[in-house]
């Protein structure tokens, strides 16, 4: 497929009144000064590139004002939002035709290690059970997580075989595709589980390409949009700039002293993450979904209209929608706004209804470990990203959700 380089859009250029301008600075200051969350940023962007609010508050280590502010040059542990950049340079070979999210025989070719593994589970004896994969495996199951392979956190079978094999992890440098080795714990296209997939799409594309995934984002995506500040690698450039992550506890904030990640100047990973290996800016990230937005009039030179067309359109079967929406934890409580239909597509949650707070039907979002979050909302014609950093428990809320929720409610009363 032929993309042309044109990101205009005739969609309507919602903006902020003066007065929401206020409320958004207002919930900011109030937010930081009540110490509700460390420092916190938000910024939305409308489908023409226009901006439309960004700003950031706090001090950049909570509690030690001499480390100075953040602002919009602030580096975040970004984590899971790498997924839909994974995504995104997924469908550009898609579009190229070097790739296909529907054949088996992609990952057959590009990822055998992945077919050897078993599909695990227990006997009522507790005993361990390892059965043949059975089923398609596919690029299109990798990204949507339906593919049965998972995490830990989100899986109790994977995190009983972890605690009795103790396997290599992806937050260890060394461990390259080891790390990310793990059987599968239902069959493809059967069920969904938070997962490792992505990763997976990452390695395939590094091997299809020969690039690293740093390499071929750095040409393919950051160089055509301009976009410097963000990275798979932390540097003694760029590790001084860093909002320090934080934890709660029964004193109150302190800096987390677990990482999913060697935070350590220099270190190189034989394998990059294309799960949650991104740190950056958000001002950065947000130009990247600005980019994702336009495609919806006009393919441009990073997301072609049928990249943008494949981002926002339900992956999933009613079956295996069925039991997503089933989960009591609303698909690891990312929905704002209470309970509301979802599904997946290769790079999104998708709101399958309006949302309580003001997003639209149609849009699709996700974040990252570290309290980050974004969406796209196309009815809407905005991109939003707001996040702080903060590290407890898996996907413990620790007072984020009420905070970002706010922030949209804010945000969508004073959009005109």
């Amino acid at each position: 497929m032929t993309v042309e380089t044109n990101t205009t859009t005739t969609t309507h250029a919602p903006r902020v009144a003066d007065t929401g301008a206020a409320a958004l600075d207002a919930l900011l200051e109030r937010t930081v000064a009540n110490r509700d969350l460390p420092a916190v940023t938000f910024g939305v962007i409308g489908a023409s590139g226009a901006p439309i609010y960004f700003a950031a508050r706090g001090e950049k280590a909570l509690g030690d004002a001499a480390k100075g502010q953040i602002d919009e040059t602030t580096y975040l542990e970004l984590y899971s939002q790498t997924k839909l950049m994974v995504a995104v340079a997924v469908l550009q070979l898609v579009d190229r035709g070097v790739l296909n999210l529907d054949d088996t025989a992609v990952v057959e070719k590009h990822a055998p290690e992945l077919l050897a593994q078993k599909v695990l589970s227990y006997d009522d004896a507790g005993n361990e059970v390892l059965s043949p994969l059975t089923g398609k495996l596919t690029l299109r199951t990798l990204l949507t997580h339906t593919s049965g392979l998972a995490y830990g956190f989100d899986s109790p079978a994977l995190a009983k075989w972890e605690a009795a094999h103790k396997p290599a992890t992806s937050y260890n440098p060394e461990s390259g595709v080891a790390g990310f080795t793990r059987p599968f714990v239902f069959q493809p296209g059967t069920n969904w589980t938070y997962s490792i997939g992505i990763d997976w799409a990452g390695i395939i594309l590094e091997r299809v390409t020969g690039q690293s995934l740093e390499e071929y984002f750095t040409q393919h995506i950051f160089a055509p949009l301009g976009l410097k500040d963000l990275t798979f690698y932390i540097t003694e450039a760029n590790a001084p700039r860093f909002q320090v992550v934080q934890t709660r506890t029964e004193s109150g904030w302190e800096p987390a002293k677990f990482s999913y990640r060697d935070r350590t100047p220099g270190v190189r990973y034989k394998q990059l993450s294309g799960g949650g290996g991104l740190v950056g800016t958000a001002k950065d990230y947000l130009l990247f979904l600005q980019a994702i937005l336009a495609a919806k009039e006009h393919s441009n030179a990073v997301v072609s209209k049928a990249a943008y067309d494949e981002l926002f359109r339900d992956s999933l079967t009613a079956d295996v929608r069925a039991k997503l929406n089933a989960r009591p934890d609303k698909a690891l409580k990312q929905i704002p706004g209470g309970p509301a239909a979802l599904s997946w597509s290769v790079g999104l949650e998708l709101n399958l209804t309006d949302g309580e707070f003001g997003r639209k039907k149609g849009s699709g979002y996700w974040g990252g470990a570290a309290k980050t979050s974004f969406w796209l909302d196309p009815a809407s014609g905005i991109a939003a990203v707001f996040g702080t950093q903060i590290l407890g428990a898996a996907f413990a809320d620790l007072g984020f959700k009420a905070v970002k929720d706010e922030f949209e409610r804010t945000l969508y009363d004073a959009l005109e």
